[in-house]
C-alpha cells in the first residue's frame, strides 16, 4: 500500500467517484498516521481536490460524508465561495435564510452526480491517452 497520504486521498476520492459512493470522514482520517494533526490532513485534502480538478466547477470534496451522509461545512463554504450564484439559486441567500437539510441533500446529490460523471470522463480520457502512447 502506498504510504504517501496525498496519493492515498486521491485514490480514495477517485474510487468513490467512479463507484458512485462516498468516503466517510472516518475512513479519510484512517489514511493518516495518528500523529498527523488535523490541519495537515485538511491541507492534504485541499491538495488532493486541486489535483483531481483544479477548476472550482467540480468539487470532489462533496464525496466526503459525515454520519448523516452529507459532507462537512468546508464543502458548503467552498461551494458558496466559488459558485455563489448556483448556491443562492439552490439554497437561498445565506445572509437571509438558513440552508435546510432537504436543500443541502438536493445540492449534494446533484454535485455528487457531476463528480461521478467527471471521474468517468477523466478515466476514459486517461485510457485514450494510454492507447495513443502505446501506438506511438
Amino acid at each position: 500500500m502506498d504510504s504517501n497520504p496525498l496519493a492515498l486521498v486521491i485514490q480514495a476520492l477517485e474510487r468513490a467517484a467512479l463507484q458512485s459512493t462516498v468516503l466517510p470522514y472516518k475512513r479519510f482520517h484512517v489514511l493518516f498516521p495518528r500523529t498527523v494533526p488535523l490541519t495537515r490532513r485538511y491541507e492534504v485534502l485541499d491538495a488532493a481536490l486541486r489535483s483531481l480538478n483544479d477548476a472550482p466547477d467540480i468539487d470532489y470534496g462533496v464525496l466526503l460524508a459525515c454520519d448523516n451522509g452529507l459532507p462537512g461545512p468546508e464543502f458548503f463554504r467552498r461551494y458558496q465561495k466559488h459558485r455563489w450564484d448556483m448556491y443562492v439559486a439552490a439554497m437561498g441567500d445565506p445572509r437571509f435564510k438558513s440552508a435546510t437539510l432537504k436543500g443541502k441533500r438536493e445540492l449534494v446529490t446533484a454535485e455528487r452526480q457531476r463528480v461521478h460523471q467527471h471521474a468517468l470522463r477523466a478515466r476514459a480520457l486517461g485510457r485514450e491517452q494510454e492507447r495513443e502512447q502505446q501506438c506511438a
